[in-house]
């Protein structure tokens, strides 16, 4: 076989879709030394990650405009190269690739089919392009895959719902994972230099922001600010991942706050930096509206932080009973699941406890294996998804 890869996420600063992407081809070429892979990318593979071995050749194309990339450029490529199998990785594809061809989409999650009612509309001028585009781009798309994987049971349920003419059989659930880095063990240490470094004293609650009203940063903050207020909690909050964060609203509702020296924001971290907040965290805060799988909870209970999270979507699947789940409309019961975590410390270790175990249930390995099984089972039989 000759598979494409649109790898673009695995070299942009990574987040849930690139660590997919990257894990995937890290893994595809640990297991299969013989089939061909062609890695397509729009910018340069700067970090030097993706695979060097004889079975992979990277592609790098120009121009890096999103729809130009990836509705012009990439099947034109793509016929050129001649391949069997186009796997696009991030939610989009062509929406044209020629009779002949078969193309496999990974669907994440239909978020972007959503109302605004039940999702709210991002600040990000970007993001909101980006999900008209997704919500433009994907049905068409579908009609001519010939095969469809996703990430969880309830984004398998989600798509059939909001996409009903995909044969349901050819929707196919691999799970993704936390990292290998995220499972290491180190001696028990007061000292963290990952959080020495980023400036972070004393005892802190970690949790991921983003301007993306779903991942409710803002709830995160007020239900903080608070309990800084009514019941004088020790801990600082640390909110990782917001480009320009100086300029946000998030950051400057804040300095109106008594307590706006106990909420320290970060841009975007490695993959080190966030293991060691991760790993110094009192407790990790995962409060979305809506993921199709959320690798963030996992990471967090790999690295050894009891988690908070959301009661909805895909995220019970994933958790099971190894996080404390929160209805992520409700400040109350976020406020309530946090005080039960910092002042029981017996409850924190059993979750930290049932965290580690629940982490090791899911393997980028297996996920890799899954994927070359569905490589092989659309190049035999491929037919349309819808």
């Amino acid at each position: 076989m000759k598979i494409g890869i649109d790898a673009r996420f695995a070299v942009h600063n990574r987040r849930g879709i690139g660590n997919y992407t990257l894990k995937l081809v890290q893994y595809l070429a640990a297991i299969d030394k013989e089939t061909e892979y062609i890695l397509y990318i729009d910018i340069d593979d700067s970090e030097n990650i993706l695979p060097k071995q004889d079975n992979f050749r990277v592609v790098k194309m120009s121009p890096s405009n999103y729809l130009i990339w990836e509705q012009i450029i990439l099947p034109i490529r793509a016929q050129k190269d001649k391949l069997d199998i186009l796997h696009c990785t991030g939610n989009t594809a062509p929406i044209w690739f020629g009779k002949n061809n078969r193309l496999l989409i990974t669907i994440h999650d239909v978020m972007y089919l959503k109302s605004y009612s039940l999702l709210p509309q991002s600040l990000s001028m970007y993001q909101r392009w980006g999900r008209i585009y997704r919500k433009t781009i994907v049905p068409l798309a579908v009609r001519h895959a010939s095969g469809v994987i996703t990430v969880s049971g309830f984004s398998k349920n989600d798509i059939l719902a909001s996409l009903p003419k995909i044969n349901e059989e050819l929707i196919l659930v691999t799970y993704e994972a936390a990292g290998e880095r995220f499972g290491k063990t180190y001696p028990s240490s007061k000292s963290n230099p990952i959080a020495e470094k980023l400036g972070i004293r004393g005892d802190y609650i970690f949790t991921l922001g983003a301007l993306d009203p779903r991942k409710n940063t803002k709830m995160v903050m007020d239900v903080f600010l608070a309990l800084k207020t009514n019941q004088n909690i020790g801990e600082n909050l640390v909110i990782a991942g917001i480009p320009r964060w100086r300029t946000s609203a998030f950051y400057q509702e804040l300095q109106k706050s008594p307590f706006r020296n106990s909420v320290l924001f970060t841009d975007f971290v490695t993959e080190e930096e966030l293991f060691g907040l991760y790993r110094g965290a009192k407790i990790f805060l995962y409060p979305s509206l809506y993921e199709g799988f959320g690798i963030p909870p996992l990471e967090a209970m790999a690295s050894g932080a009891p988690v908070i999270t959301s009661n909805v979507t895909s995220i019970p699947e994933i958790v099971g009973d190894a996080a404390l789940l929160i209805n992520p409309a409700s400040n109350g019961e976020l406020a309530a699941a946090m005080l039960s975590l910092l002042n029981n410390e017996g409850l924190r270790t059993s979750f930290i406890e049932k965290g580690f175990e629940r982490a090791k249930q899911f393997s980028w390995l297996k996920m890799a294996k899954e994927t070359l099984s569905i490589y092989e089972s659309v190049y035999k039989h491929a037919k349309p998804a819808a």
